[in-house]
């Protein structure tokens, strides 16, 4: 229980608590509206003060790093575990929790601080320290998405500012399926670890699901691709690679490689130009040898029977030099023909002592050819060697394509079967529980009658998604209705734990609880309150508004008085809060 809230602020208002319910009640100035109450009191500012206390985060927006409140120090003096300790905590040294009580059986010994001689510990620790003693969990053994202290203590202190009173079943409004889950299940001693794995695989279907559009959209189109395509690819691309390595494997370095490929392609090129010439030759036989036909001396005899005919007649003289004529004609002839028939045994000559020559280089060209087929030049390996790279890293990233590809297209599949597993686990798990879950069913619908005429059940369900909690109840769940069902859900909370002989102990409900409901539902509840408060052995603390607790239809052996709070709280002047100033 909390026996104290103090503060180091001199106009702080102090407030004690007693054992079972506590009435925090704020008197409500006429005229005044809602919110300027709910501002102005404090009824919320003990709630976020204890939160404080147990842990909770305290960013910059948070009050206690205003500058009014910064450097002021907050107390609860409370029990853990049947023994009574303060826990003092301020907004400017927030990641320290200063207590005043060390034990051997807490997970972790506070700090000391050797200036002052107070011991301390981080808020981690400090975290730690109330899951352990409180519910019995180990922050640090545990591993994600497993329930945690500082989500377990807001169903036994609820907060409005988080919409902590919106829904029953969660205690801020953004609170994520698998927190829910995760949380209920362990408070109402099912397998927690079951809403842990189905969260994980829903993580991972979510991963899936996403590389499955961007694989569709063509994002990861050109880098993944189907199974088949890419089983296909990477066998075509392992035989290249195989054959490469093959024909590398028997590749033989030709030093003078260079050297030779010249050679080869200078004695193409004198073969080229000996056959030219060769053809030019021949060329110049045929023109000699023609040549040789239309060199034939004049017929004389002819010559003087045309100049007969014509009625001249040569003298003996004439006919002498004609004679003479016709044998230097026929020297010159002779010689001519001499000359010519030289030039064509010439050309000759040098055609057969070029194709003996061509064909010479040609038997060495063909040496050199059949040499660099056999043997290749340095540079080609090492082109080589650099190709086998290439494709080796080919292969390789078609391999790992074409795992993802499987994994993609294998693992939703294997992601069904175990979500199935762990619904049949959870099924299972609802069915060993049955006497727990029945007990904590009844109790919420016997509060649940006690209070209002719209009855609630409490259900709980085994799906593929894990558990389903839901709360069932007839006709409009107006905001007076949803209220009620979530005391009757914290209370139900309370009585289990407290047969436990575990959990914080207490239970604090601030007054915008009860915003919704009718006089007569508000009487029941803070009568309900106090009897199971006392019957169980744990607190209840209400923060009210006076008017809230005027109009309530109490039964007639029932008197509030005597729960009330001493602390006086009122929204009536500027020191009528909780703090005794306005922040």
């Amino acid at each position: 229980m909390i026996h104290q809230i103090s503060s180091s602020l001199s106009t702080f208002k102090e407030v004690s608590f007693r054992p079972g319910l506590n009435l925090v009640v704020s008197e409500k100035s006429p005229g005044a509206t809602d919110l300027q109450t709910r501002n102005s009191s404090g009824k919320s500012s003990l709630i976020e003060i204890i939160h404080f206390l147990l842990g909770a985060s305290c960013d910059r927006n948070s009050i206690f790093r205003r500058e009014a409140l910064n450097t002021e120090e907050f107390s609860m003096s409370f029990d853990i575990s049947g023994l009574r300790i303060q826990a003092t905590r301020s907004g400017n040294s927030q990641s320290k929790t200063f207590v005043d009580y060390s034990s051997h059986t807490w997970p972790v010994q506070p700090k000391l601080d050797k200036d002052t001689g107070d011991t301390w510990l981080s808020r981690k620790d400090w975290c730690r320290v109330l899951g352990m003693e409180m519910f019995e969990i180990d922050e640090q053994q545990e591993s994600n998405y497993s329930p945690s202290f500082r989500s377990l203590i807001p169903y036994f202190v609820r907060r409005d500012e988080d919409g902590g009173f919106h829904d029953s079943l969660l205690y801020y409004s953004s609170q994520q399926n698998w927190n829910q889950q995760v949380n209920l299940s362990f408070l109402l001693g099912l397998d927690w670890q079951v809403s842990q794995a189905v969260n994980e695989i829903r993580i991972q279907e979510k991963s899936l699901n996403t590389l499955k559009k961007e694989a569709k959209s063509g994002v990861l189109g050109s880098l993944v691709g189907t199974a088949g395509e890419l089983r296909s690819r990477l066998t075509v691309l392992e035989r290249d690679m195989k054959q490469m390595e093959k024909e590398l494997g028997e590749f033989q370095v030709l030093p003078e490689y260079d050297d030779l490929e010249k050679e080869a392609s200078v004695l193409a090129t004198e073969i080229s130009e000996m056959s030219n010439q060769n053809a030019l030759d021949r060329q110049r036989i045929k023109d000699v040898e023609r040549q040789l036909e239309d060199e034939n001396a004049p017929d004389i005899p002819d010559i003087e029977q045309m100049y007969k005919e014509a009625g001249i007649v040569f003298s003996e003289l004439v006919k002498k030099n004609l004679d003479e004529v016709r044998q230097f004609n026929e020297i010159v002839i002779r010689n001519r023909r001499t000359h010519l028939s030289g030039e064509i045994e010439a050309a000759n000559a040098r055609i057969q002592e070029r194709q003996e020559r061509s064909t010479n280089l040609d038997k060495r060209r063909i040496q050199i050819i059949e040499t660099l087929s056999s043997h290749g030049a340095l540079d080609q390996m090492n082109r080589l060697q650099a190709e086998l790279s290439r494709k080796q890293a080919d292969v390789e990233e078609v391999r790992k394509r074409l795992e993802m590809a499987k994994q993609i297209e294998s693992k939703g599949t294997e992601l069904t079967i175990e979500r199935a597993h762990l619904q049949q686990r959870l099924t299972q798990d609802l069915e060993d529980q049955t006497e727990l879950l029945n007990e904590a069913i009844v109790i919420f619908e016997d509060f649940s009658r006690q209070i209002s005429d719209h009855e609630g059940t409490l259900t709980i369900e085994s799906t593929e998604n894990g558990p389903k909690f839901d709360i069932k109840v007839e006709g409009k769940k107006s905001k007076g209705v949803r209220n009620m069902q979530t005391f009757c859900f914290d209370m139900m909370l309370s009585v289990l734990w407290s047969q436990k002989k575990l959990g914080p102990g207490f239970l604090v409900h601030d007054s915008h609880l009860f915003d919704g409901m009718d006089s007569r539902q508000v009487a029941n509840a803070l009568e309900l309150g106090a009897n199971q408060a006392a019957e169980c052995g744990f607190q209840y603390l209400v923060t009210l508004n006076s008017d809230q607790l005027k109009s309530a239809e109490f039964s007639a052996d029932f008197n509030p008085d005597r729960f009330i709070n001493p602390v006086e709280l009122s929204d009536k002047s500027k020191t009528g809060g909780l703090f005794g100033q306005r922040i």
